[in-house]
């Protein structure tokens, strides 16, 4: 069994801690809050994620380019030089590594100085935040299977403007649809993931309130679902990260309600906004989430053009 830490998990930059801060060992980790656990090189669980990493070179497979990492999955009983000698597999911390990947949740990581036989002699260097871009198995030479997984370096403020042009870096000869998505796309795999949002998803199972048709990701079952801000985050519209104000949507209904193609009403029946047919009702439990009406309002304020007879029609309700 892995040692348990009396630290809660958390996700994002330690407090009072500058990238490129140095520590001479895992006591000075562990007391600053960047690592949870002393002489562990991963912290995080199956079920939360992984919230921290202190690599070591423990892995002939590892590498550190900078902004970008390939981190190698726990197991696989390495031997003196790194090199795996059985199979590994994505169970417990590596399965928290790919909920990190699927929820956009970043990585406090933190490299060991000095490497020597898998051991830092010079002491740690906080490097920032990280995300899982990608994850892939292969085959060693020695015919084992292992597992990695790309991190790099998060450079994106944590709930970015979206409506502002820099906050992505979209091709020169992408439409201004395609511009759009690369900027929603950027804001949303940070904000869809707040401790209250996974509060919401994992309240519903991670199926989705307006069509109820979960997605499954995985052979074991797994589910993907999204954080949907009714009223939305960040300049210009100021809504709060709170569960009243977030619903549990699949991503192609995220998409439809943050376009507006998808809206409520105050007696939560669901709009097709380009219709203006009831779909259905939304699903809500009732005595755990309760619904921010004026969240509902504002959310179809900014679609006045498709929404003006709904909210007629809600007053009359």
């Amino acid at each position: 069994m892995p040692p348990k830490s009396s630290k809660s998990i958390y996700f994002g930059p330690p407090p009072g801690v500058q990238e490129g801060a140095w520590f001479k060992g895992h006591d000075g980790l562990y007391a600053a809050d960047v690592h949870r656990f002393r002489g562990q090189g991963i912290s995080g669980t199956a079920h939360e994620g992984v919230d921290s990493i202190v690599a070591s070179g423990g892995y002939a497979g590892d590498e550190d380019l900078g902004d970008t990492v390939i981190y190698t999955a726990q197991g696989g009983a390495p031997d003196e030089d790194g090199h795996i000698t059985a199979d590994q597999s994505l169970t417990k911390v590596n399965e928290g590594m790919v909920l990190n990947y699927r929820e956009g949740l970043p990585i406090r990581f933190v490299r060991g100085l000095g490497i020597k036989r898998g051991k830092a002699t010079k002491g740690y260097r906080y490097r920032g935040l990280y995300l899982v871009e990608d994850y892939w198995s292969i085959r060693t030479e020695r015919g084992h299977l292992m597992w990695q997984f790309r991190l790099a370096k998060d450079l994106t403020p944590l709930y970015p403007d979206p409506v502002d042009e820099g906050a992505a870096t979209p091709d020169e000869q992408m439409t201004a649809v395609e511009k759009a998505a690369a900027r929603y796309v950027n804001t949303q795999r940070r904000v869809r993931n707040t401790a209250a949002a996974r509060a919401i998803k994992a309240l519903y199972n991670n199926t989705c309130q307006m069509c109820s048709n979960p997605v499954v990701v995985d052979v074991n079952g797994a589910r993907y679902s999204e954080g949907a801000h009714i009223h939305a985050l960040g300049k210009p519209h100021g809504g709060h990260d709170i569960q009243s104000n977030i619903l549990c949507l699949c991503p192609n209904c995220h998409v439809l309600f943050d376009n507006g193609a998808r809206l409520i009403t105050d007696d939560l029946k669901v709009i097709d906004a380009l219709t203006g047919q009831v779909i259905r009702d939304l699903y809500v439990k009732h005595d755990d989430h309760r619904i921010d009406r004026a969240c509902l309002q504002q959310h179809r304020s900014r679609w006045a053009d498709r929404s003006q007879h709904l909210e007629f029609s809600d007053e009359g309700s």
